[in-house]
């Protein structure tokens, strides 16, 4: 019995070896599998920064499926170690696993400034490339590393934009009020971003001379803001500036309803008012409501026709991906920073190595108007305050109608014109539009 065992596997491996050489020998394609080239992905896809760590994410894979139909990046396919980091905590931990355990030379992420704190830390006492898509805090790039790079804007940039626009704007053209006549609200959760952004906007305000009458942190994770819509009422701000995520983001503007708390112009700061989730959850209260973020739904027509196919290409791809979602500035910016790192900074290195991604980064020189947000790419050079930050990225102002958003500042990118003052929740119940 064994020898006809053996027989018979004789048989079967030269009769296979046979069949394989007379298919090549005929011309009959051979699966080759392609090399594969990993990147690690950091978000939190768990917790209560899931849906703009995951929103940003999709903007990602969305480039990455894109890159791989196009042959891939230096003829591998990429392919995410992926990583969930609902905190700072495991994001430390995360992010040394991707580097001991998944053996990754680059880290892209994160979305949340806490967990890129963390993370990017890491990262740089390993040498190895951290890549931000998202995440906005001044500190983050403010600690000399040299294998950091952040592809937008500081976060302070966010909280500058929306009080310059309220000094400049809001008040001379609606309020006919000069700034320092207006009384200013401004309120932020107690994360490193909105100590960041919040911050730097009571500094801008009290810079244009306006009278911030409040000016109050809160945990991103409250239940009930009413006490601090309570004491807004009483202090009767005429403009509001607000960092939030969008679970209290939400429930502010909730609640500034429920107890019929008015100002005549408000402003998000990125995260909450940023995204479409916002209007889906309060309807047409989201009308009206200004948001300081890079710019989503500009005017294509200051892009370079590069940057316009893409970005045409871009949101058909996403809402074919994921139908009934179009892609919110996090997802864009998630696929922006994804395509930077595969068209242009790995080819140019010539591969994974870190020091050589960090030499074709410093290079990387990218015009305003040629890339999906309307601006450029030049990160700040080491011995810069902000070294590895990109310095031609800057929010705009956007605003909710119809619950739609629209930029409304700067007019280069401008597609709508805003419409001020707020109205009242009566007048809003009266059906004012």
């Amino acid at each position: 019995m064994a020898r006809r065992g053996v027989t018979r596997r004789t048989f079967l491996r030269t009769t296979g070896a046979a069949l394989g050489g007379a298919a090549l020998s005929q011309g009959l394609p051979r699966r080759v599998a392609a090399a594969e080239m990993k990147i690690g992905a950091l978000f939190p896809l768990s917790g209560p920064m899931a849906l703009l760590g995951e929103d940003m994410f999709r903007g990602a894979e969305v480039a990455r499926k894109m890159i791989n139909e196009q042959g891939g990046v230096l003829g591998n396919q990429v392919v995410w170690a992926k990583a969930d980091a609902p905190d700072a905590t495991a994001a430390t931990s995360e992010a040394e696993r991707l580097i001991n355990v998944e053996r990754v030379k680059v880290i892209a992420g994160s979305y949340s400034s806490a967990l890129a704190f963390a993370a990017s830390e890491v990262a740089e006492r390993n040498k190895i490339v951290y890549w931000e898509f998202g995440a906005t805090a001044d500190s983050i790039t403010q600690r000399g590393f040299k294998y950091l790079f952040r592809v937008l804007q500081l976060g302070s940039n966010l909280g500058d934009v929306a009080a310059d626009y309220m000094a400049k704007v809001v008040g001379p053209t609606f309020l006919k009020m000069d700034p320092k006549q207006m009384k200013v609200g401004i309120i932020y959760e107690d994360t490193l971003y909105g100590t960041t952004t919040g911050g730097a906007a009571v500094a801008r305000c009290k810079g244009h001379g306006m009278n911030v009458v409040l000016a109050e942190t809160y945990s991103q994770k409250a239940v009930d803001l009413s006490s601090i819509v309570l004491k807004l009422k009483s202090l009767r701000p005429d403009v509001m500036i607000a960092t939030q995520y969008i679970s209290d983001g939400i429930l502010f503007w909730r609640q500034t309803k429920e107890l019929n708390f008015n100002v005549k112009a408000f402003s998000g700061t990125g995260a909450a008012h940023g995204l479409p989730d916002f209007p889906k959850a309060v309807g047409d209260d989201a009308n009206y409501v200004l948001n300081s973020d890079p710019a989503v739904g500009l005017n294509t027509a200051n892009l370079t026709p590069r940057a316009q196919q893409d970005l045409k290409v871009f949101r058909e791809r996403f809402s074919k991906e994921y139908p009934g979602r179009t892609p919110a500035v996090h997802a864009t910016l998630g696929y922006l920073g994804s395509m930077v790192l595969f068209k242009h900074v790995i080819p140019a290195a010539g591969g994974l190595d870190p020091d050589k991604i960090r030499d074709a980064a410093m290079k990387l020189d990218i015009a305003d108007g040629d890339t999906v947000m309307g601006w450029g790419i030049k990160f700040a050079p080491p011995g810069d305050k902000n070294a590895g930050t990109n310095l031609r990225a800057y929010s705009v102002l956007m605003q909710w109608q119809e619950q739609q958003l629209h930029v409304v500042y700067p007019e280069k990118w401008a597609t709508r014109k805003v419409v001020l003052p707020l109205p009242t929740w009566e007048e809003r119940r009266a059906g004012k539009k």
